[in-house]
């Protein structure tokens, strides 16, 4: 009685996860169902458990528990085929790059309410990027990342007195800086130029949309990320979009994203590198992004050790690319 009961509960589990792999495909809006999009690593983990649980039990119904196997079966391979592309194979990442053309991005959600913030500057301090996007800032947060400006005196920033203050400290000029709302959102956004030390300008866009909520739409978070493609795609030179999207890369929304401006991701062929939940080991998944447009490499990326904060802080080391390795079509 025992056996079938948990029989029952392993093809009910079964189904459900089959479920969950399939209804983020659907083209919708609803958040309770892009949320489904988040965990598919988890997705797939399970899947391969309850398969596994399933082939223990008595050949019982063994239609339907073929029929499940089956479905089981399909969902692994929709879910490995998402997340393929973020396999560490090294495709796509340079090892050499002269100093004058590298470009390293950090970026973390502090976390509104984390009291932390002697660790988050050492961490800034240690890493030593080009660029800090720091982002759910309040007034207290902008005052005790003030130390930054010694080594990093360009800042832009915009503070809510929200969970949405965003702050951009750079050690290189920033050029024509900005403050916009995208989308008409209540959640700015940060785009300016940047001079390297070429002596060249490269754009960089900068954003925090809105986190997940089930029961309303994405469609003001799609608009963001669109608006900011569309920044990018205006411009001329070689641009950085970067920030905790509220999004994985493997998401509809930021596919079509990157397609509108041709953005890149560095995790294709680097890796998976969860940045969100820093507060748990298991249930995590990629939300902070940092997307370079053809006129770059990526050197490296790397997730930073937490520092009380929901998110880990995300560095990505660029290169430049010389004029004669540009694909003119890639931007």
């Amino acid at each position: 009685m025992i056996r079938r009961v948990l029989h029952v509960v392993t093809l009910c589990a079964a189904t459900a996860l089959v479920a969950f792999t399939f209804l983020p495909l659907v083209q919708t809006e609803w958040w309770a169902v892009r949320l489904l999009d988040f965990p598919r690593l988890h997705w797939a983990i399970s899947l391969v458990v309850v398969g596994v649980g399933l082939l223990l039990f008595p050949p019982t119904a063994r239609w339907l528990t073929g029929l499940v196997l089956a479905a089981i079966l399909l969902a692994l391979t929709v879910n490995v085929a998402i997340l393929w592309p973020y396999r560490p194979d090294g495709a796509g990442h340079v090892e050499a790059c002269p100093a004058d053309r590298r470009l390293s991005v950090l970026i973390a959600n502090v976390q509104l309410g984390n009291p932390n913030a002697t660790g988050l500057v050492e961490t800034v301090r240690n890493a030593d990027p080009d660029l800090f996007l720091a982002m759910e800032t309040d007034a207290w947060w902008d005052g005790a990342l003030d130390p930054l400006r010694e080594r990093m005196p360009n800042v832009l920033k915009r503070i809510t007195g929200s969970y949405y203050g965003i702050e951009l400290y750079s050690r290189l000029p920033l050029v024509n800086g900005e403050i916009r709302h995208l989308a008409k959102r209540d959640t700015p956004a940060i785009v300016t130029g940047v001079t390297m030390r070429t002596g060249e300008t490269v754009d960089f866009v900068g954003l925090h949309p809105k986190p997940p909520l089930p029961w309303q739409s994405s469609l003001g978070r799609d608009a963001e990320l669109y608006a900011a493609a569309g920044i990018l795609n205006e411009r001329v030179e070689p641009g950085i979009l970067a920030g905790d999207l509220n999004a994985t890369p493997w998401e509809i929304a930021v596919e079509r994203m990157r397609r509108l401006s041709g953005l890149v991701d560095p995790r294709r062929g680097y890796g998976y590198v969860a940045t969100w939940n820093a507060g748990s080991s298991w249930l995590r998944w990629p939300l902070d992004q940092i997307f370079h447009e053809g006129g770059f490499e990526t050197v490296s990326i790397e997730r930073l050790d937490a520092f009380g904060s929901d998110h880990f802080p995300y560095l990505a080391r660029l290169c430049r690319r010389t004029d004669a390795s540009i694909d003119p079509v890639s931007h």
